[in-house]
This record gives structure tokens, C-alpha cells and sequence, in this order.
């Protein structure tokens, strides 16, 4: 026997988004109280942390916003447009933010000295991944976004450039949580 066809009500709409904020709200306090942190480094450490999160926040939901171009669905090509460039911003504010605190990580008795003279195969294999790994999403997002913005709505018959999209996006997002994760272990060893 069907339940037949399940449709969003109001209330269910404002649960869901209530819970994304306060989730959402509660991951940036974590970053955020990097401001406050004891060090010279809390401001670059604080920018750093929440643009990752938005990074990685945006990145998820537009990850499943570009499922349906896997699938060969429409989509509203407006609003993935503008989500595929708010996630290119944040990953380029991700990416400076990070190699403006990564001086710190190098720099003398910092974070890496600590890890070579302490863990030093830690720093060898997932600090060396992390370093390239964490500059991929960008780049892939860019020319994502490019994409969609250069073609326009034609591109909902273009089933190869919209796969091609799909794939770039969820590409960029498994390297953003990649060095999203390498990153939050980093912190958890030794902070900045």
C-alpha cells in the first residue's frame, strides 16, 4: 500500500532551516572564538577558520544542488549560479586565508617545528597532502562557475557540460573536505 506523495508543509520548512542555522551558528563559534585566543595569530587563525566553514557549508549544499545535473534534471540555473559563485569566493578566501596563517605554520618554533620534532610522519604525510590538496577546490569551482555563467540557459541541453559541472563541483567539494578535515586535525595538534 503506497503513503502516496509527500509534500514539504510550512512548519517543516522553518524546522529545517531553524536546525541549518543553529547548527550553522554554533559551527562559526568554534572559529570565531579564535579571535579571542591568547596568541598575535587569533585574528588571521579567526578569518581563517570561518571562511573554511562557510567554504565547506556552501560547498555541501551546492554539492547537492549539482546532483540533479548528474542526473540529467533541470535545475533553476539562476540560483545554482549564484550558489557555484558564492562557493568560488569562499574558496578563494579559504585559500588566502590560509597561506596568509600558513607563514605562522612555518615560521620559526612554530606548528611545524612542533610536529617534525614531536610526530615528524605526521607532518611528512598528511601536512604535505594537505598543503596541495587544499588549493584544488578553488581552481574547480572557478571554472565551474565559469561554465555555468559562459553558456547560460542553453546549457540545460548540454547534458555533457552540465555532467561535466556536476562532476567538477563534487570533485571540489571531496578536496575541500579533505583539507577541511587535515586542517581541523592540524588545529587539534598544535594551534597557531
Amino acid at each position: 500500500m503506497s503513503a502516496g506523495e509527500y509534500l514539504h508543509d510550512y512548519f517543516s520548512k522553518i524546522v529545517i532551516r531553524s536546525q541549518v542555522a543553529i547548527a550553522l551558528t554554533l559551527l562559526l563559534l568554534l572559529p570565531a572564538a579564535n579571535f579571542f585566543y591568547p596568541t598575535d595569530y587569533g585574528m588571521k587563525a579567526g578569518i581563517h577558520g570561518v571562511s573554511a566553514i562557510l567554504a565547506i557549508f556552501v560547498g555541501t549544499y551546492l554539492t547537492h544542488r549539482a546532483i540533479p545535473l548528474l542526473k540529467g534534471m533541470n535545475v533553476r540555473l539562476d540560483s545554482l549560479r549564484l550558489w557555484a559563485l558564492a562557493a568560488t569566493l569562499l574558496n578563494l578566501a579559504g585559500a588566502i586565508s590560509g597561506n596568509w596563517i600558513y607563514m605562522r605554520y612555518r615560521g620559526q618554533d612554530g606548528p611545524r617545528d612542533w610536529i617534525l620534532s614531536r610526530v615528524p610522519m605526521f607532518h611528512n604525510v598528511l601536512m604535505e597532502f594537505k598543503e596541495f590538496v587544499s588549493l584544488f577546490p578553488f581552481p574547480l569551482m572557478l571554472a565551474a562557475t565559469f561554465i555555468l555563467y559562459f553558456y547560460g540557459q542553453p546549457i540545460q541541453y548540454r547534458r555533457d557540460i552540465t555532467r561535466f559541472v556536476g562532476i567538477t563541483i563534487l570533485v571540489s567539494w571531496s578536496f575541500l573536505a579533505l583539507g577541511f578535515v587535515a586542517g581541523l586535525v592540524l588545529a587539534k595538534l598544535r594551534f597557531v
